[in-house]
């Protein structure tokens, strides 16, 4: 009888890892004066570089003009008669059970609603949020929360709607009116504001938020302009003297990727880093963006969920060519500077692209529009139609083999993929141009390598290469491929520096950890905080004692308080006190985010981690069963539950849940590895192949899976079918001693 050896690597892995957060980025998700009684307003003794509108309007008149009414004037106004678009005349609207009024008492403005404990109340209205397609509204609570509700005004049709007509809300929740997603302090002022501080103290759980102007002034772009302003006051001393004026934050001189990046800020779906923007440094020394991926984005870096372009655009040929905002957009009134394919034939030949040789549409329609078939859209917050700025050229072959979205079908619905792809072919040949999304959707599908072509040339945008290192990482990679990947640690991108220390964060060695300091340093401060978290993931014992070191991770820790108004802040907050062995303290974060967001189950699944380890079994579980209630179909739950059953000899309980999480959403590799080797534990080799065979449809050449499988042939005395096994396993690890010996001895017939 032959002996197999077992790698170790391969042997059955219960417990072995800690559920880690991943940065969490938090979003604007909200419709863009002040008003003392109703939020304090910030001392202009202490901002006293913030001069305000009325300081601007003598020397700039023409802009004044412009940008009065405009989205970004619009984007905040006291609730009054003048302000207000929608009816409050004694009207109501209900969705889904729940009644909300709307009237008016004593000329204020008031709902009755819902509220966060169950009861109907009546709450005043503070402040309108936009204007068009929808405005929103806004009530204060004692906190100094001011939380936007989720029944709107429609401005066009003239009529109220909910924001989430497909969700089925309780009034706990934190995605409710009355909870954080709806909080104007955490998810909308920062974009909708000038010179915004939130001001959250963790401990009080109360808000202090300030503002020099509650709308989107001109120092919201600008930046704060008291020295501009007194330098023109004595501008022919100043001039005289060799005095030259102060530069503005955004200026009219500045270069096309430098105001991208300046407009990034609030055009973007990102997390914050600092508690608050101070006009210094790059976007990325406040912000960091969410990469192409899903479910912001579709497989090939369509949008799919609101990203607020800035992302979106990098992609595009239009960004790397030196287009930026105002070649299209009027700075101040926010309107396109011409309409219709004249915008476009700016810069594009008008008998080239302008013709039905190019389109093959009747011309003057619709369909003639260069932004219907390059600028496809969605709309969001039910009526707001917002365009993909990624300028792509339509791909239905990507459709017909991937199943990804495509322009041509989003207006011909009653054709397939194939058909378009086909007229593609036909009007255009058979070639299409080399595009990053080839390779990101043969990644996803075939082959990881795929993702390296992105990444390694720098002929692809910056974000589709960063993406593509955070994918890359996703899957097993070898030693030489990581020794590889370091080389991009000192790529010119920030963008991609970024992600691959974040990539090496994924890979989980600490072998590559002196790579990473000298990102300790790195210019921009998005990097220095990765760094940082890397090794307060990976083990901080090589750089605690470094100087650069501290000053980075001072930088993550105020990352950290910044979104400690965030359930995923507090999550965070949580895993770093783990990290660090004070598990006390994590609990109490991780109940801070279960008590923000009774459905935060990422806290959940830490804390039953941490209740096993304390020995207290039974408050473990009945964690785990809470998350099974909130989320039957999660499979991780189910995996982590059957691990607990395994683990305290409950073997029946174990092979139920191991076999309820395979068949869950997502696929999970490790429970199908495990409830694989439990089977054969009980000689039921036929089972665990079948269960292999299933998981290696989403993990192909899966070499952990790939071995219980070839155990399994072994078992089953099927020598052909295990030879074929382990000749795949010697390709994907063609140096394995192990799997060289198993391989001759099943030649032999040993």
């Amino acid at each position: 009888m032959i002996e197999y050896f077992i790698p170790a690597a391969l042997k059955f892995s219960f417990f072995k890892h800690l559920s880690k957060l991943v940065l969490t980025v938090f979003l604007v998700s909200c419709n863009g004066i002040e008003k003392e009684a109703y939020v304090k307003v910030a001392d202009m003794d202490q901002t006293a570089s913030f001069v305000g509108t009325a300081s601007c309007i003598e020397c700039h008149q023409e802009e004044y003009e412009l940008w009065e009414n405009s989205h970004h004037d619009e984007a905040m106004k006291i609730a009054d008669s003048t302000t207000i678009l929608a009816d409050f005349n004694n009207t109501t609207f209900t969705y889904k059970g729940v009644k909300s009024s709307f009237f008016l008492k004593e000329g204020d403005y008031y709902v009755n609603t819902q509220g966060e404990d169950g009861n109907y109340s009546d709450f005043k209205i503070i402040y309108t949020f936009g204007f068009t397609p929808l405005q929103q509204y806004i009530v204060q609570f004692p906190n100094g929360e001011y939380n936007c509700l989720l029944t709107a005004w429609d401005t066009v049709e003239e009529k109220w709607f909910h924001l989430q007509p497909d969700l089925d809300i309780k009034h706990d929740e934190w995605i409710n009116w009355s909870g954080g997603s709806q909080r104007w302090n955490t998810m909308c002022a920062d974009c909708h504001s000038t010179n915004l501080q939130k001001n959250y103290d963790l401990s009080s759980g109360v808000f202090n938020t300030t503002f020099s102007e509650i709308n989107v002034a001109c120092e919201a772009c600008h930046g704060p302009s008291g020295a501009h302003v007194s330098y023109y006051k004595e501008q022919e001393e100043n001039e005289a003297n060799g005095v030259l004026p102060p530069e503005l934050y955004i200026g009219s001189s500045v270069p096309p990727k430098e105001l991208v990046d300046k407009c990034a800020r609030c055009h973007s779906r990102r997390g914050n880093l600092t508690p608050y923007f101070d006009y210094t440094g790059t976007f990325m020394d406040h912000y960091f963006p969410r990469m192409l991926e899903e479910p912001l984005y579709e497989l090939d870096g369509q949008i799919r969920d609101e990203v607020y372009v800035y992302t979106s655009f990098l992609e595009s040929k239009m960004y790397g060519l030196g287009i930026s905002c105002k070649d299209c957009h009027d700075v101040h009134s926010l309107k396109l500077k011409k309409e219709g394919n004249d915008l476009c034939l700016t810069c594009h030949i008008p008998d080239k692209y302008d013709s039905p040789e190019h389109h093959y549409h009747a011309m003057n329609t619709d369909a003639a529009l260069c932004i219907n078939c390059h600028m496809d859209g969605k709309l969001y917050m039910v009526n707001d139609y917002r365009r993909d700025h990624s300028f792509r050229i339509p791909r239905p072959d990507q459709s017909v083999t991937y199943s990804t979205p495509n322009a041509c079908n989003k207006c011909h619905t009653d054709k397939s993929a194939k058909w378009a792809s086909d007229f593609i072919v036909e009007k255009y040949g058979p070639t299409r141009a080399d595009h990053f999304s080839d390779h990101l959707l043969k990644g996803y599908m075939d082959d990881n390598q795929e993702f390296k072509k992105v990444f390694s040339s720098k002929e692809y945008p910056e974000i589709a290469r960063a993406t593509a290192i955070g994918l890359y990482v996703n899957s097993p990679i070898s030693y030489e491929d990581a020794l590889d990947l370091t080389r991009y640690l000192n790529d010119s991108s920030i963008l991609v520096r970024n992600q691959t220390v974040r990539a090496f964060e994924t890979i989980g060695s600490p072998d590559f950890a002196p790579q990473i300091v000298p990102l300790l340093k790195d210019s921009v401060r998005a990097v220095r905080i990765s760094a940082a978290h890397y090794y307060n993931v990976i083990g901080k014992s090589q750089v605690e004692h470094l100087e650069e070191f501290k000053l980075a991770n001072q930088e993550y820790m105020t990352e950290l308080e910044v979104n400690s108004d965030f359930p995923a802040g507090l999550h965070q907050l949580g895993v770093y006190n783990q990290s660090i062995g004070e598990i006390d303290k994590a609990l109490d974060f991780y109940s801070k985010a279960v008590k923000e967001d009774n459905y935060f189950n990422m806290s959940r699944i830490n804390m039953a981690l941490i209740y096993y380890q304390q020995g207290l079994v039974d408050k473990s579980e009945a964690t785990y069963l809470k998350i099974i209630e909130q989320e039957p179909e999660y499979s991780y739950t189910y995996y982590m539950l059957g691990l607990l059953y395994y683990e305290t000899n409950r073997k029946d309980k174990a092979l139920e849940y191991l076999a309820s999480a395979c068949s869950k959403e997502p696929a999970n590799a490790n429970a199908s590895y495990n409830y694989a080797l439990m089977l054969q534990q009980e000689n039921k080799n036929s089972e665990a192949i079948n269960i292999i065979d299933k998981a290696l449809e989403s993990f192909p050449n899966n070499e952990r899976l790939l071995y219980v499988k070839l155990l399994s042939e072994i078992n089953l005395n099927q020598q052909n079918r295990a030879m074929n096994t382990c000749r795949l396993l010697l390709q994907i690890n063609p140096t394995s001693s192990d799997y060289n010996q198993i391989l001759k001895r099943l030649q032999q017939g040993s």
